[in-house]
């Protein structure tokens, strides 16, 4: 019996806990970016405080795949502190650079915002998922190409001109 009524405390607690959250909702604009290796992409997104109290953004957490590297800047600084009731916010959230030597593919992860009804909270109150989707680098001709490529194309013009010369019927 005993066990039983301990149960039902614990969960009218955490029942109880879960009410007090402040919701908010967080849209990224899009959660999937396209990149090249040795470039960097910016995530942006609308984030909103729904539950009619003021909502403090105390902090943040992100993962990403390797090799991938995220700065989560954006956020520390384009985000208030806290959101008044219904109050919306726009911008960007998270950067996130590609190595050179990334291999083309899919990297994912996530991005939570962590506050609550204090400036001291720390619970996580939304989680998006990410992903950058790194391209095969662009083909880059090789000098060689370039230099005959030139050469065949001014040879072609010098002929042309020549020969237009030579069937004018106004050359003396």
């Amino acid at each position: 019996m005993r066990l039983k009524l301990a149960f039902l405390v614990a969960c009218l607690m955490l029942a109880g806990s879960t009410a007090m959250a402040t919701p908010i909702t967080f849209s990224p604009t899009s959660s999937l970016l396209n990149a090249q290796p040795g470039g960097t992409v910016t995530f942006f997104a609308t984030v909103t405080e729904t539950g009619g109290s003021t909502t403090f953004l105390n902090g943040d957490t992100f993962g990403i795949a390797l090799p991938l590297v995220g700065d989560d800047t954006p956020f520390l600084v384009n985000f208030p502190l806290s959101l008044s009731p219904l109050q919306s916010v726009t911008a960007s959230f998270l950067s996130v650079t590609v190595p050179l030597a990334t291999s083309p593919g899919l990297y994912s992860g996530s991005f939570a915002i962590l506050g609550g009804s204090s400036p001291t909270g720390l619970g996580p109150l939304a989680t998006q998922p990410i992903t950058v989707n790194v391209l095969a680098p662009a083909a880059v001709p090789e000098p060689g190409e370039g230099i005959l490529l030139l050469l065949s194309t001014s040879a072609t013009l010098v002929w042309r001109t020549r020969r237009g010369r030579r069937s004018s019927p106004f050359v003396e």
